[in-house]
């Protein structure tokens, strides 16, 4: 369980918590699994948080810079709507999905989750991203993070 400055969440015990920092705009916390996957927590004042979907874009355009030399997202993302319940809360939140093609030609499933998650004056932007093929433990590790989560 990770429990700090008002922020407390349960991941899998192999998973880490690599990251938590912040600055007067946002805190953001990292959490890495064994798998590659990759989580974060972004805290914001409520009046200062994105909507989910400008989070979603700037986190697509994020992603596709990091790419390596020669890769590239092949297929617009595909989109749906989640929702996740926990302790009497309804969690709704976007998944999407996509394909890259590497330098090789080779394509690799990749899945980005997005939930949105408030209190009476700080919102989380929590997102997860992940290998389709690492998909049921990253999922499971996900949903505990996002249904455990609470924001003080």
């Amino acid at each position: 369980m990770y429990q700090h400055n008002g922020v407390c969440f349960e991941f899998p015990e192999s998973w880490e918590v690599v990251d938590d920092d912040g600055d007067d705009i946002i805190r953001a916390i990292t959490v890495e699994c064994p798998n590659e996957g990759y989580y974060s927590m972004d805290i914001y004042n409520s009046e200062q948080a994105p909507s989910i979907d400008n989070y979603i874009e700037r986190s697509l355009k994020y992603f596709t810079k990091e790419l390596p030399f020669g890769f590239k997202i092949i297929d617009k993302p595909t989109r749906s709507v989640e929702k996740l319940i926990s302790h009497n809360s309804e969690f709704e939140g976007i998944k999407l999905e996509f394909t890259v093609r590497t330098l090789f030609r080779q394509k690799v499933k990749y899945i980005n989750r997005y939930f949105r998650v408030s209190s009476n004056t700080k919102t989380s932007l929590i997102s997860g991203q992940y290998l389709v093929e690492h998909s049921s433990e990253s999922e499971a590790g996900f949903d505990k993070i996002v249904s455990s989560y609470s924001l003080a």
